[in-house]
């Protein structure tokens, strides 16, 4: 297999004059380069639902289509419209593991790339509603595969001291990307034609192809390389990620340990998904997935597709006015997450989950009582909430239970399955777990509207209880922080 070529990567190569000089802990521009760029595909996934989320309030979108006109199938149709993109992302996800394992980390996030901006194409050019709904179709299996590629890629590449912090890096590019999503819809939101919804998602495809044809410079994962027996280039790559030369003392432990774990799991013979329920690995899987479908629960993805609907029925009654108060959420949500980036190595993962549980549970608890004390309905049958200090607590807990996701969940729930597989079905179990959360996402979302309808307030009391047991739960998971991949196992096994 021949070593591909960088961005600028070849000027990282270092000989061995002066080689003793640098240490392969000091973290350099190489890896957060390599890090960051792969994390666009994260950028990606959080402007889609930043996007879509304005655009299907538009009026220019909604009158654009007959579909979406009528008030009585508005709610079916745009529920279908959300559910469609995760179902297929889904299963992109669980498909994700043998076509990481096969192709690479690196060519499946390319690939992933170029399947979302086929989709976004269909979204963009669609005259019909039955293209719109196959673009979601075709865009949400590339997400589901980003979703699992670039924090599987990102694992593989961290030094252990700040391996929360890159792969929490798909999680920031995510939400830049969602508040991008929210304010450029917010502008071209007061368009009068159909550029105003067509033009947020052709800037989408444009950064998918950036995407997909940037990637291709990155490096491999060394550990992927070794897992194919590349053991030379695997050794080359790891010391340009650590800019240091490949005889570094702490280059030369990091790659024996990486190489006997791997050598150990090859002797193992053929690796099947049903390792993943024996034994000792049944505790790490049955975890991974726990996480995956508690972070459906905690009512994060329906929150963020109806945030709009949420401070519409609070008082705020202009379009463009609950999309500009969606993307402040998407603000605050980003600016919690950069405060991720660095807690989470220092603070854990689990203190994380345990905090950002408890603050999004009474968020919830108390959006669920203003509703059920304060709101009415109207002469149209649109829900209202008139009292000014109930909406102002409303649009308050909506900001603290987003911000408070961000800063813990948003972050925690993709570092900590990334980490605590085996190489051997690193892949193959990431797969699985996100799948879970994508497949946990379309229930939640789908089943958000038609709950609303019946009982608002009792929809947001139902998510305070999950995070009340989720939070419970975490206290007995295991803390993983600054544990390198190859010794999760006496993490978990103690």
């Amino acid at each position: 297999m021949a070593y591909d070529n960088e961005v600028g990567m070849d000027k990282m190569d270092h000989s061995t004059d002066g080689a003793n000089k640098k240490s392969s802990k000091r973290n350099g521009k190489t890896i957060y380069i390599s890090a960051t760029l792969a994390a666009i595909g994260g950028w990606v996934c959080g402007y889609d639902t930043g996007a879509v989320t304005g655009i299907m309030v538009m009026p220019t979108f909604t009158n654009y289509y007959t579909e979406l006109a009528n008030p009585d199938t508005y709610v079916y149709y745009s529920g279908l419209c959300f559910s469609l993109m995760l179902m297929t992302a889904a299963i992109g996800a669980f498909v994700s593991g043998p076509i990481c394992d096969k192709i690479g980390r690196k060519w499946s996030i390319v690939l992933a790339a170029y399947i979302f901006a086929v989709g976004i194409l269909f979204e963009v050019i669609g005259q019909k509603f039955g293209l719109l709904l196959a673009g979601r179709l075709v865009a949400g299996f590339g997400n589901g595969l980003i979703t699992n590629a670039v924090p599987l890629y990102h694992s593989e590449i961290a030094p252990t001291n700040i391996r929360g912090r890159l792969v929490s890096l798909f999680t920031v590019m995510a939400l830049l990307g969602q508040v991008s999503g929210y304010f450029i819809t917010f502008g071209t939101s007061y368009l009068t034609t159909e550029w105003g919804w067509r033009a947020p998602w052709l800037i989408q495809l444009v950064i998918c192809l950036f995407l997909g044809t940037f990637v291709i410079r990155l490096h491999y994962s060394p550990r992927w390389l070794l897992d194919r027996g590349e053991e030379d280039e695997a050794l080359t790559v790891l010391a340009k990620l650590r800019e240091a030369p490949t005889t570094d003392a702490d280059v030369q432990a990091e790659f024996k340990e990486i190489k006997d774990q791997i050598a150990q799991e090859h002797e193992m013979g053929k690796r099947t998904y049903l390792e993943l329920f024996y034994r000792a690995n049944l505790k790490i899987t049955l975890i991974a997935f726990f996480i995956a479908i508690a972070t459906s629960f905690t009512g994060i993805n329906a929150i963020m597709y109806y945030a709009p609907s949420i401070f519409m029925n609070a008082g705020l009654g202009d379009v463009s006015t609950s999309i500009a108060a969606t993307g402040g959420t998407g603000i605050l949500g980003l600016f919690a997450t950069i405060a991720s980036f660095y807690l989470i190595d220092i603070w854990g993962r689990k203190i994380l989950f345990i905090l950002g549980g408890v603050a999004m549970g009474v968020s919830m608890f108390l959006v669920g009582a203003m509703f059920n004390v304060y709101s009415a309905v109207d002469d149209m049958g649109y829900i209202t909430v008139e009292n000014v200090g109930a909406r102002t607590v409303i649009i308050v807990c909506i900001y603290v239970f987003m911000g408070a996701f961000n800063l813990t969940w948003g972050v925690a729930s993709y570092v900590y399955p990334a980490e605590i597989f085996k190489m051997r079905h690193r892949a193959k179990g990431l797969g699985l777990t996100y799948g879970l959360n994508w497949a946990f996402s379309i229930m939640v979302t789908y089943c958000m509207p038609l709950f609303m309808a019946s009982t608002l307030s009792g929809v947001y009391y139902f998510f305070g209880a999950c995070c009340a047991v989720i939070t419970f739960i975490c206290f007995f998971i295991p803390e993983t922080k600054k544990v390198t991949l190859e010794a999760m196992d006496d993490v978990f096994n103690k």
